[in-house]
């Protein structure tokens, strides 16, 4: 096929220049500047979805986002509450938490909304590159006939995929990842809109088989544009906490390419819903409804989810003020850029001497902002582990999870200085970071092993 010469100019530029937006963004997180290391994840992930429209535009003349825009601006909107629906399970399933946030409700509601924007762009433009690219080519299959049985059969499953997650969270966490699959997807076939039913009917596989290679796609960025952000998420997942690829336990890949179904099942579906609501004035009643829902659960997730702020040397001044003043002065005051930052030691040390600091004062200072860094710990949980005498990552690395578990939530139960009573989950997690960080597993050596 032809493509058009003005086609292949725009994915040409559009491609460079998210590519180059791409490559400044990930240069700033490495060097730990601002705000590149702490809003990475959502400074990668727009111009990465612009490189796969590029992609797919160079390779078809067309796009999503060049054939239809609002199509594009309608599934980033749409993402927001969709993602909220999971964001909702997880309160009772607790299988992640956010860290590293900003202290900022404002500056922190801005994030959810422009993060979680990024779900349903990507994975249409991901499932529709696979096809583009002909890594996942027209597949047929015989034609499916449906019984009059079928319809009901799924509809029963996928309720029983909802509701295992909340009756055991601990086993039925899994089912969230396919279970609005079975309910909606004969609705859709029934409405007349696009459906995988409907297209094993017609003897072809071939949209469900580009979303599940473009979700295992996405799946892999996610967890890439995460790893090393400062406001992340991190994975408590039952039964699955050793093995893993950035912060996600292997396992929990499987569970991408059946979410890109969902995804596309619920797009399908709301579609659906729109064209059958009568006038105006309900339409936008939803939206406002969508909208109020939305902001409710971003409170939620503030309660919550989000389990840490920026670490902060103004959290901890009460501890010791005219040593956080000296500090203060040399210029610290995020402790885990300070500790992270390439080069960042070295130069605050030298003003440090010359403002007076003491060796001493400057070794537990940095012991403190390693141990705030360390998986996002945060400083209102350094707080609880000083308060239990946990004053060093060698320390907390000598730690045994379930004891220093239930000290820290007695603490935290009479004085609250964090922002939820820490989980067991996360305090394994903890004390097996610091157990690698002190066998100089990670480098650059981190203060306070020895």
């Amino acid at each position: 096929m032809q493509i058009p010469l003005v086609s292949s100019r725009r994915a040409c530029i559009q491609g460079v220049v998210a590519l180059g937006v791409l490559t400044i963004c990930s240069a700033g997180m490495l060097l730990r500047l601002e705000p590149f290391a702490t809003w990475y994840y959502a400074m990668a992930w727009w111009p990465f979805i612009f490189i796969l429209d590029a992609v797919v535009l160079w390779k078809k003349g067309d796009s999503l986002l060049c054939r239809d825009p609002r199509e594009f601006f309608f599934l980033a909107g749409l993402s927001v509450p969709v993602w909220l629906f999971f964001e909702l399970y997880n309160l009772v399933m607790q299988n992640w938490y956010y860290v590293g946030s900003s202290p900022s409700w404002a500056e922190r509601w801005v994030g959810y909304t422009v993060c979680f924007a990024t779900v349903l762009p990507a994975v249409f433009e991901a499932a529709e590159m696979m096809g583009a690219l002909g890594i996942v080519p027209e597949v047929r299959v015989g034609v499916l006939r449906q019984g009059r049985l079928l319809a009901p059969g799924l509809v029963g499953v996928g309720l029983i995929c909802m509701i295992l997650p909340i009756l055991i969270p601990d086993y039925g966490f899994p089912f969230i990842w396919l279970g609005l699959i079975f309910p909606l997807d004969p609705v859709n076939q029934r409405w007349g809109e696009p459906s995988l039913l409907g297209e094993l009917e017609r003897g072809s596989i071939t949209t469900g088989i580009r979303l599940l290679a473009g979700g295992l796609l996405c799946g892999l960025a996610w967890e890439l544009f995460n790893i090393e952000a400062l406001c992340k998420w991190i994975y408590t997942v039952p039964h699955f906490e050793e093995s893993k690829l950035f912060e996600m336990p292997l396992a929990g890949f499987l569970g991408f390419p059946p979410f890109a179904l969902e995804c596309y099942v619920m797009v399908q579906f709301v579609r659906g819903a729109i064209k059958r609501i009568k006038g105006p004035a309900i339409k936008w009643a939803l939206v406002g409804l969508a909208l109020v829902g939305s902001l409710g659960m971003f409170r939620l997730l503030d309660l919550y989810t989000v389990n840490s702020l920026h670490p902060l040397l103004e959290d901890l001044r009460d501890l010791a003020p005219q040593e956080a003043r000296i500090l203060e002065q040399a210029g610290v005051k995020r402790l885990d850029l300070w500790v992270l930052r390439p080069g960042a030691r070295a130069r605050e040390s030298l003003a440090l001497e010359l403002l007076g600091a003491t060796p001493e004062v400057v070794a537990k200072w940095r012991t403190w902002a390693a141990m705030a860094a360390l998986k996002g710990m945060g400083t209102g949980n350094l707080r609880l582990m000083l308060e239990a005498g946990v004053t060093r990552l060698g320390d907390l690395a000598k730690q045994e999870p379930q004891t220093l578990a239930k000290k820290l939530m007695e603490i935290q139960k009479d004085k609250k200085l964090a922002r939820q009573p820490p989980r067991e989950a996360q305090v394994r997690l903890w004390v097996g970071e610091a157990k690698r960080v002190c066998a100089g597993e990670v480098e650059p050596a981190w203060p306070g092993c020895r």
